[in-house]
């Protein structure tokens, strides 16, 4: 499991955008994706291809082009971003917590945004220790259900009963 960064630091624009930078070139690495096929492809111009990382972490690259990169690589922008804000290493994308991370992250906006409409009055932000508590709350029960496939998966009669 990936390792969470600190939570009392906030990052900087150009600390983020450095590990975003990093995150694409883990990304085409893993996916055997070089810079000349970006270029062969459409994605990126051909002037565009040296230096391609430090354009995208000093933010000089256009949004259409980091759009088209992100898309040619199958970047979700909600992962990306809890990967760059939450977690210490680009590897972390594919965390099974980060994926679920974003998972959680759009089906609450979805459903509050779907809950806040049907009630009266001004909705206001919660208190952040409010949202620690909501949020190890939620990891302790996403981690008993975890433990609960793990044991299935390990006896026979339950898998059965479970995945028959």
């Amino acid at each position: 499991m990936g390792q969470g960064a600190n939570p009392n630091e906030r990052k900087s624009c150009h600390k983020l955008q450095a590990e975003y930078a990093d995150l694409i070139k883990y990304q085409m690495n893993r996916q055997g994706i070089s810079l000349r096929r970006l270029v062969d492809e459409g994605i990126i111009k051909s002037s565009h291809r040296s230096g391609l990382f430090e354009r995208i972490a000093d933010g000089s690259v256009s949004t259409a082009e980091f759009n088209r990169i992100n898309e040619r690589l199958g970047i979700d922008p909600v992962r990306a971003a809890i990967a760059v804000h939450c977690f210490v290493s680009p590897e972390s994308y594919e965390d099974p917590c980060c994926e679920t991370s974003a998972q959680l992250a759009i089906a609450l906006a979805l459903q509050l945004s779907e809950e806040m409409a049907a009630c009266d009055g001004t909705f206001e932000p919660i208190r952040e220790a409010l949202c620690h508590g909501i949020a190890q709350r939620t990891s302790s029960a996403i981690a008993r259900h975890h433990t609960a496939l793990e044991a299935r998966r390990h006896d026979p009669a339950l898998f059965d009963r479970s995945f028959g």
